[in-house]
C-alpha cells in the first residue's frame, strides 16, 4: 500500500514536471541549468545547509518540549534521518519513521513521534500559509486574492472547527481534557509555541533565499521585495502533500508566479530545478552523518524526564491526533491542477500520521494491532491483497486510470488511517475515549448545519454573509450526498450509545448528554434532510426504522425526530416569511418606477 502511494505521488510530480518542461522548452531549460552561474549554486547550498540546521534545532526543541531530553548528536541525526527517508517514500510518513528508527532505542514510542510531526507541521502550515497570504495579496490583484478565501472559507473553517470543538467539550468534557487544555493554553506553553514559531519562520526565510539567489542569478533586475513575496508563493504550494518532493507543484507554480514578475518559463523550471536538486544534494550528503554508527547512546537519565512520562505523552499524542481528526473531517480543500480538480480532506494529513505510528509500531515490535472483532486483521489484509489485485489485473488490460488509483488504492490508504486514528484514541484511552470522539463528530457536525442553515437565512433576509454559499445542502464536503453520508455516520455513531445515555435518564442521573444528544441529534436529521440526497434520507428513515427492534433508546429518538420536525418548520416558516417580505418590497419598486 505505502509503495501504491509512493508511485501516485510521483507519477504526478512526473507529471507536472514533464509538463512545465513542455511549456517551457525543455532543451532551453538543460542549456541554462548547465549555464548556472557558480556562485548561485554555491550559494544555495550553503543556505539549505544552514536550513537543514535550523530544521534539526527546531525538531530538538521540540523534543525538550514534550519533555523528551535527548543529546544534540541524537536529535539532529533523527532528524536527518527522517529528511532521507522522504526522499524514498511519502513525506510525512518518511520523515516519522526515519525519525522513529533513530529514537525508538531511546524509548520514544511511534505514536509520540507521529504527534510530534503534526505538531510541527501544522505551525509550519501555518506560518507558511501566512507568508503565501502576505505575498500573493502584494504580488496578485484584490480580487483574485477576495475570490480564493471565499472559496476555501477560513473564516467558516474557523468558526465550525472551533464552535464544534468548545461544544464537545461542553457537551461531556473529562479531567483529562480539563488539564489538557489549561496547560496547553498556559503561558509557559504558548512561550513554547512561539519559539518552534520564530524557529520555523527562520527556516522558511532561508528555504526563500534560496529561490532569491537562484533568480537573482537569470534576472537581476527583478526587485528584491518581489522575489521574496514570489517565494512565499512557490515554496507553500512545494510544501503540499500532493507530490513527492515538492517536485512538479513547485515548477508549475513557479512558472505562473514568476511570470508574474515577467520571467520566462524557461528561466523559472531553471530556478525551481536548481532549488530542488540543491535541497536533495544536501540531504543526500548529510545521509551519512545519520546512518554513522548504530550504537546506542548511554543517557544518564531517562529521556522522560521534564514533564510527563512516555505513557502520558502517547496518551496525549494519541487524543490530540483522534479529536483533530474528528474536526477536521468534515472540511474538503479543493486545489486545482492541470489535470483537474483534487479533493483533499483536511484531517487526511492526521490519518496518514496515526496509520504511520500504527505501522511503525507493527514493524518495530513486530505485534499487530489488537481489534474486538476476530481475525479483523486478516480481513483487512484480504481486502488489501484484493484491491491490488484489481489495480494490478486493469493496469495490464487499460493502464492506469486516476478511479483506480487515486479513487480505489490511495482512498483505501486513507480509510486506513482513519481506522488507525480510532485505534490508538481506544488503545490509550479505552471506551471512554471512543465515547469522546463520538460525541466530537456529532457537535461538529451539529456546528456544521447551524453555521450553514444561519448563513442562508441572513441570505434570505437580505443581508450578504458576504461567503460562498453552495446551491445545494453540501456543508463543507462539496457534495450534498457527500455531506448526507457524514451525518448519516455520525448518526448511526452517536445512536450506538443511546441506550448508555437512556440508562442516566432511568435512574434520576441529570447531566448535559441527557438534555443536549436529543437536540444535537435533531439538528442533524434536519440537515440531513435539507441535503435533499434521496439515498441519505432512505438511509436515516432506516435508521429511524431501527429503533423497533430496541437497537437504541427509542425515547431519544422520537424526541429527536419531534424536535427536527419543529426546527425544520421554524426554519421554513422563517424563510417564506422573508421571501414574501422581499416580493413585497420588489413589488412597492415597482410600483413607484410606473408611477
Amino acid at each position: 500500500m505505502l509503495s501504491t502511494r509512493r508511485i501516485f505521488l510521483t507519477l504526478i510530480s512526473l507529471t507536472l514536471l514533464v509538463l512545465a518542461l513542455w511549456l517551457s522548452g525543455g532543451k532551453d531549460v538543460f542549456v541554462r541549468l548547465a549555464r548556472f552561474p557558480l556562485w548561485a549554486t554555491s550559494s544555495m547550498l550553503l543556505v539549505f545547509l544552514l536550513n537543514l540546521f535550523v530544521v534539526s534545532f527546531r525538531f530538538w526543541r521540540i523534543l525538550a518540549h514534550f519533555g523528551i531530553t535527548l543529546p544534540w548528536k541524537v536529535a539532529s541525526r533523527a532528524s536527518i534521518s527522517g529528511h532521507v527517508a522522504g526522499l524514498f517514500m511519502i513525506s510525512l510518513l518518511g520523515q516519522v519513521m526515519g525519525r522513529q528508527a533513530v529514537l525508538r532505542n531511546f524509548g520514544v514510542q511511534p505514536v509520540v513521534m507521529s504527534a510530534l510531526a503534526a505538531y510541527e507541521r501544522f505551525i509550519l502550515a501555518i506560518v507558511s500559509g501566512t507568508l503565501c497570504g502576505f505575498g500573493a495579496i502584494y504580488l496578485l490583484e484584490h480580487q483574485a486574492i477576495a475570490d480564493f478565501m471565499e472559496r476555501i472559507s477560513l473564516g467558516e473553517f474557523f468558526l465550525v472547527a472551533g464552535g464544534g470543538g468548545l461544544l464537545s467539550l461542553w457537551l461531556g468534557v473529562s479531567h483529562f481534557e480539563t488539564k489538557l487544555v489549561i496547560q496547553a493554553l498556559s503561558w509557559h506553553n504558548l512561550n513554547r509555541i512561539a519559539e518552534i514559531t520564530g524557529i520555523t519562520l527562520l527556516g522558511l526565510v532561508f528555504t526563500q533565499l534560496c529561490f532569491v539567489f537562484g533568480i537573482l542569478a537569470l534576472a537581476p533586475d527583478i526587485d528584491i521585495s518581489h522575489l521574496f513575496a514570489a517565494s512565499a508563493i512557490i515554496s507553500f504550494a512545494a510544501s503540499m502533500p500532493i507530490s513527492v518532493g515538492g517536485w512538479g507543484v513547485r515548477e508549475m507554480t513557479a512558472v505562473y508566479v514568476l511570470g508574474l514578475l515577467g520571467i520566462s518559463a524557461t528561466d523559472a523550471i531553471t530556478v525551481s530545478i536548481m532549488v530542488g536538486l540543491c535541497s536533495t544534494l544536501i540531504i543526500m550528503l548529510s545521509a551519512p552523518f545519520s546512518l554513522k554508527g548504530s550504537e546506542i547512546l548511554t543517557l544518564k537519565k531517562p529521556p522522560y524526564s521534564s514533564i510527563q512520562t512516555s505513557a502520558d505523552i502517547e496518551k496525549i499524542a494519541a487524543w490530540v491526533i483522534g479529536m483533530i481528526t474528528a474536526v477536521t473531517v468534515f472540511f474538503q480543500a479543493y486545489i486545482t491542477l492541470p489535470g483537474g480538480v483534487a479533493n483533499l480532506n483536511l484531517a487526511d494529513p492526521f490519518a496518514i500520521l496515526a496509520l504511520a505510528a500504527v505501522v511503525i509500531h507493527t514493524l518495530f515490535a513486530r505485534e499487530l494491532p489488537h481489534w474486538r472483532l476476530p481475525s479483523f486483521n486478516l480481513a483487512l489484509a484480504l481486502i488489501s491483497l484484493l484491491l491490488v489485485f484489481g489495480f494490478t489485473r486493469g493496469w495490464m488490460q487499460i493502464g492506469i486510470t486516476q478511479w483506480a488509483l487515486g479513487g480505489r488504492l490511495i482512498g483505501w490508504l486513507v480509510l486506513l488511517g482513519y481506522l488507525s486514528s480510532g485505534y490508538l484514541l481506544v488503545v490509550n484511552s479505552g471506551n471512554h475515549g471512543l465515547r469522546r470522539l463520538v460525541e466530537t463528530l456529532t457537535a461538529t457536525a451539529a456546528f456544521v448545519v447551524i453555521v450553514q442553515m444561519a448563513l442562508r437565512l441572513l441570505d434570505a433576509w437580505g443581508f450578504n454573509p458576504g461567503v460562498y454559499l453552495a446551491a445545494n445542502f453540501e456543508g463543507y464536503a462539496g457534495n450534498r450526498n457527500a455531506f448526507a453520508f457524514q451525518l448519516l455516520t455520525t448518526m448511526a455513531s452517536l445512536l450506538g450509545y443511546t441506550k448508555v445515555y437512556g440508562q442516566h435518564r432511568k435512574i434520576g442521573l441529570k447531566s448535559k448528554r441527557t438534555l443536549l444528544i436529543p437536540l444535537l441529534l435533531g439538528v442533524l436529521l434536519t440537515g440531513l434532510v435539507w441535503t435533499g440526497s434521496r439515498a441519505g434520507i432512505g438511509i436515516g428513515v432506516l435508521l429511524i426504522g431501527a429503533g423497533f427492534s430496541r437497537l437504541y433508546d427509542r425515547k431519544i429518538m422520537t424526541l429527536s425526530v419531534a424536535i427536527a420536525i419543529v426546527f425544520w418548520l421554524i426554519v421554513w416558516f422563517t424563510v417564506q416569511s422573508a421571501a414574501q417580505r422581499c416580493k413585497a418590497q420588489f413589488q412597492a419598486i415597482i410600483a413607484i418606477m410606473s408611477a
